[in-house]
């Protein structure tokens, strides 16, 4: 870290959540290097002129499918910037790593390594560290950390400089889909924010990752299987020769003076086809240390691939004879199920374990564990710290496909993996959960959680024995793996009903002490729905206990028994399962509530909520606020979800103007002049829309096809449709002299309507109100309707509009109805029921009228 940073930016900076996920960094040296010297000049010099020229693009995506060198590539670009001092950041997502497989530390790591990249990045991340909203954005979504960690920090830095920074972001298809549309939009916002920044990317193809590229301009796509074949096959036969030369080979296998001929290496060349993952795991296969000898490995391959097969139609062939050496056609079932048990306990774990964890979580030994590895090793990694880790995603890919692996002795069943496991995540619960289970004494029991371990002197070997890692895995992940299972099952069932009716309070307790606790509701809430009547009203209860006490179990475990059991509703199946845990207590408590009270939980926000909505189905609840703005500076807006069942928080969603739609399938939020629109779990959808200026107003139709954004000031501005299924640009409505102050979709989504009510300008000259009526799959104008104040009927069927004391109806075609109201004065608001039958309106001497239209 820079010498000249202050002590509290360097801390605040080292604190900074972040993977494990730099290019260079140890796990992923094991999976990728760089090109083989002489390999992909020619894509690697373009690359490296666009990186450093002048090119107007800011995203250089490139795309291939599985096997084809990505990584290879991405490693090779991103260590020749770092040597050049270009490279800013990187990261590599991996789906078998936690921290690599979604966005929740993505964009954290990358505002530490900019920190370490530049003292002057690091002294305004570290300043924003130290404020609480910095600190804040770290917890918060991932455009949030964007916007508060790099883009508002480094804007007015980078605003001049000449310089690129590169950030390279590798195998974007590993991570969660969502949260990869999460990362492209991040991205796309960042190259737009700091012009600068260049971001090269690698995936697989994808249809939404696709979609968002083909909706968006300012960005390179490169097709590595667009190379031609004797390009391909030349990189392939230059890496084959060096790596089965005899100095390789003698550099693995130093008694060898075996190296493999020009005949095999062609052999192999048209067997890999274009693909370079089967190229070097055969080298891996040939040179392989326990089998030291690479003559007959490669006969045994020549000899398993056969002339029918060259080249590989694709990789699933290829992991086919891979897998015939630990399953053979002619084994018997119980080859079988320890192959299945123990690969698909590797591919399933929530994140990567060693195999002595494995073994307890599979009910595995671990000498049956490495026999299996053991004949996989070139497409297992097994490392120093003895955790398999898979070669390459392709090989996961093909074994849990049904329709890719149609072998069922060799294809992996995700149901049945994930059941098995849920079932020994209930067996190592029941077995190892129990109250107290640090063994606190004294005062200790009563203390936070920091303050009782310190009291009585627990140290963290002493955590590691009391709740070794195969219970923390249980308690933390079981739930994840329920959730794929087959509910259905005997076992699975007796090991749920034993865990809630016996351990249930036992596991908050852990989940507390680990660090836990907020994933408790989840696992109830997926549990919930594919229960009895009896444990269904168990798990209810439990919903509204985590609810009710999270704030006192979280900051102390043992309050679970001593704080919230005595005070749970005393009519409950909770309560009567479990009050025996609160016998012990040093106080009773009298007179308790006997059924759960109607207040299910108190939602806290940073401001004044300005909306307030339910879904139709009444399950979900959005609060936001939108940008706020006054003389001293502006505070952007927040939108939230939240389950309204339980007040548990879903998804957070920034922006500074927003619009739901009715189905509550997609949010749209803006920020300056771009929307972008979301899911109710709080990732973008992949979707973008740019207008020319800053967007004032948002509404989004019922099942969200259109997006309508109204745009510039209060006294003038322009109205945009897109259609979001493809980001088209529909129409643009100039014209509004008096702003944009509604706009509003029919709900059968075929009108729209945008207009403002009469006011005076800065020269106390008055301006008429009017009403824009529009066709919002074309964009054609229906009709303009003039007003002081104006109001519209939910089915759309008429508007009211009045000037001074007279109110009247209209047809949405523009035409009068005929209906026209006198009141004694002004008329200042106006309102019709859902089918016109009523209008009121509001005067300006405080009446309200109301008449039968």
């Amino acid at each position: 870290m820079h010498s000249q940073l202050f002590h509290p930016q360097i801390q605040s900076i080292r604190d900074l959540p972040r993977a494990e996920a730099v290019f260079d960094d140890y796990q992923t040296k094991k999976k990728s290097g760089p090109c083989f010297e002489g390999t992909r000049v020619a894509l690697l010099r373009e690359m490296a002129e666009w990186v450093t020229g002048l090119d107007e693009s800011r995203m250089y995506v490139l795309s291939g499918l599985a096997g084809i060198g990505k990584s290879t590539v991405a490693y090779t670009i991103a260590s020749r910037a770092a040597n050049l001092n270009l490279l800013g950041a990187s990261f590599f997502f991996s789906r078998d790593e936690s921290d690599r497989k979604n966005a929740k530390k993505f964009f954290t790591t990358i505002a530490y390594r900019l920190c370490l990249y530049n003292k002057t990045f690091a002294e305004a991340i570290g300043n924003v560290l130290q404020t609480d909203n910095g600190s804040a954005a770290i917890t918060q979504s991932p455009q949030e950390q964007l916007q508060a960690l790099i883009v508002d920090p480094l804007q007015s830095i980078v605003q001049s400089r000449a310089r690129p920074i590169l950030v390279v972001v590798d195998a974007l298809d590993e991570c969660d889909e969502e949260d990869a549309l999460s990362v492209l939009t991040g991205l796309k916002q960042l190259v737009q924010a700091l012009p600068s920044f260049k971001v090269i990317l690698t995936t697989r193809p994808q249809p939404r990752l696709d979609r968002f590229f083909n909706s968006q301009d300012g960005h390179k796509i490169f097709h590595l299987q667009d190379i031609e074949d004797k390009v391909v096959d030349g990189d392939i036969r230059l890496y084959l020769n060096h790596g089965l030369s005899l100095q390789e080979v003698q550099e693995r296998l130093p008694t060898s003076q075996w190296r493999a001929s020009d005949k095999e290496v062609d052999t192999l060349v048209r067997a890999a086809g274009r693909l370079f993952i089967i190229a070097s795991t055969v080298v891996r296969i040939i040179l392989d240390n326990v089998a030291s000898n690479p003559a007959a490995q490669m006969q045994k391959l020549l000899g398993t691939f056969g002339q029918d097969r060259m080249p590989f139609k694709d990789l699933n062939e290829f992991y086919t004879v891979i897998l015939r050496n630990v399953v053979p056609a002619d084994c018997d079932d119980d080859i079988i199920n320890r192959y299945q048990s123990i690969i698909g306990a590797i591919i399933f774990v929530q994140h990567p374990l060693p195999i002595t964890m494995l073994a307890h979580l599979i009910d595995v030994s671990v000498d049956d564990i490495r026999a299996v590895l053991v004949k996989l090793r070139s497409v297992i990694l097994l490392g120093d710290d003895d955790i398999p880790r898979i070669y390459h995603q392709s090989f996961p890919d093909y074994i849990t496909d049904s329709k890719l692996c149609q072998d069922i002795k060799l294809h992996i069943n995700p149901v049945m993996r994930h059941m098995q496991i849920t079932i020994r995540c209930f067996q190592i619960m029941d077995k190892h959960l129990k109250r107290n289970i640090l063994g606190l004494h004294g005062l200790a029991r009563f203390m936070s959680n920091e303050d009782g371990l310190n009291a009585d002197g627990i140290t963290d070997e002493q955590i590691r024995e009391k709740i070794p890692q195969r219970l923390r895995y249980a308690c933390a992940y079981w739930a994840n793996h329920l959730e794929v299972a087959n509910m259905e099952n005997e076992a699975l069932m007796n090991g749920l009903e034993r865990f809630a009716y016996e351990h249930m309070l036992y596991w908050l307790e852990v989940l507390s002490l680990i660090g836990k606790l907020d994933s408790a509701h989840r696992a109830i809430y997926v549990t919930q729905s594919s229960t009895s009547s009896d444990l269904h009203q168990l798990l209810s209860d439990t919903l509204c206990f985590i609810s009710k006490f999270y704030e006192i179990i979280k900051r102390s475990a043992l309050h679970t028994y001593y704080s919230a059991l005595p005070f749970t509703p005393t009519n409950s199946l909770l309560y009567h399962q479990y009050i025996k845990e609160a016998e012990d207590n040093i106080c009773s408590i009298k007179g308790g509530p006997e059924k759960w009270d109607g207040l299910v939980a108190k939602l806290r926000h940073e401001r004044r909520v300005e909306v307030i909505k339910f879904s139709l189905d009444s399950t979900l609840l959005v609060s936001y606020f939108e940008e706020y703005v006054d003389r001293y500076g502006s505070e952007p807006g927040k939108l939230n979800i939240w389950d309204a069942a339980t007040g548990t928080p879903i998804s957070t969603i920034p922006g500074h103007r927003f619009a739901v739609a009715n189905d509550f399938s997609t949010v749209a939020s803006s920020q300056d002049n771009i929307a972008t629109l979301y899911n109710m779990k709080g990732s973008p959808s992949g979707t973008m829309l740019t207008a020319s200026s800053r967007i004032v107003k948002l509404a989004l139709s019922s099942e969200s096809s259109r997006v309508a954004a109204g745009t510039a000031g209060w006294f003038d501005g322009t109205v945009w449709l897109w259609d979001t299924g493809n980001a088209k640009f529909i129409h643009k409505f100039d014209g509004f002299d008096g702003g944009v102050e509604v706009i509003k979709f029919s709900l059968d989504s075929t009108l729209f309507l945008s207009g403002f009510n009469s006011y005076v300008d800065y020269h106390g000259i008055r301006k008429q109100g009017k009403l824009n009526i529009w066709d919002a799959t074309t964009g054609t104008p229906i009709s303009t309707i003039p007003g002081d104040t104006l109001a519209v009927a939910n089915d759309f069927s008429t508007v009211a509009s009045s000037q001074d004391n007279i109110a009247t109806l209209y047809n949405m075609n523009g035409s009068l109805s005929g209906t026209m109201f006198t009141t004694s004065s002004k008329i200042e608001r106006l309102a019709l029921s859902s089918e016109s039958s009523r209008v009121a309106a509001g005067l300006s001497d405080g009446t309200v009228w109301l008449w039968d239209s």
